[in-house]
């Protein structure tokens, strides 16, 4: 991840003129107002594209982006997912057909706290079509031997680890899961079988807010 730091005033750029496409195909270049008054926001000219967080005292690089890979910014940049309480959330590293990278970023430093691999039920949550914010305190992942569902709750970096062992068979197993939803302090994940039935698995949460 690169990061760089400015204190100095800059004024917010996002055009090129050696290159009109660049304009209009890289990414939107509107601030992002954070619950603690900092800023996030796109920039980009003919040589680079970056992604600032901008607090009181300081601009901090976050992300930069190879001007070759205007058009994919959205896919491969970070792509803001949620504001926690002292961090924020980022989707990165996408393939063509996924899967992507997961950042949790310090939302006062801009330094990186964790790093995970595909999450699941997210993705629906930030693609255009359909799309409504992502509203859990916590994220879902798969152990890397698939025989365990973590749950790992971002404020309080806590974690609830759940065996799991249905048989996955898709190529990015995460996508296997189909629905996620918080229902009377129980998490409740809809997935898919490899018989193509939908069932349930149901986890008590009380206590862990």
């Amino acid at each position: 991840m690169f990061i760089s730091t400015f204190f100095f005033s800059q004024k917010k750029q996002c055009f090129c003129a050696e290159n009109p496409e660049m304009n209009n195909a890289t990414t939107s270049c509107e601030t992002k107002v954070l619950k603690n008054g900092a800023k996030l926001y796109w920039q980009f000219n003919c040589n680079k594209i970056w992604l600032t967080l901008e607090n009181k005292k300081k601009k901090i690089e976050i992300d930069q982006m190879d001007v070759s890979d205007f058009g994919l910014t959205y896919r491969l940049g970070f792509h803001f997912i949620k504001e926690y309480k002292n961090s924020l959330l980022f989707r990165t590293g996408c393939g063509a057909t996924g899967p992507c990278s997961y950042v949790l970023i310090d939302k006062k430093t801009g330094k990186k706290l964790k790093e995970f691999n595909q999450l699941i039920c997210i993705d629906t949550d930030i693609t255009t079509e359909n799309a409504h914010p992502y509203s859990f305190p916590f994220v879902v992942y798969l152990s890397p031997e698939t025989d365990h569902l973590i749950i790992y709750f971002i404020d309080t970096q806590k974690i609830i680890k759940v065996p799991f062992r249905e048989k996955l068979v898709y190529a990015i197993p995460e996508n296997q899961f189909t629905k996620m939803e918080v229902r009377n302090n129980r998490l409740i994940i809809t997935y898919d079988t490899s018989k193509d039935i939908l069932k349930s698995l149901k986890i008590d949460l009380k206590n862990q807010f």
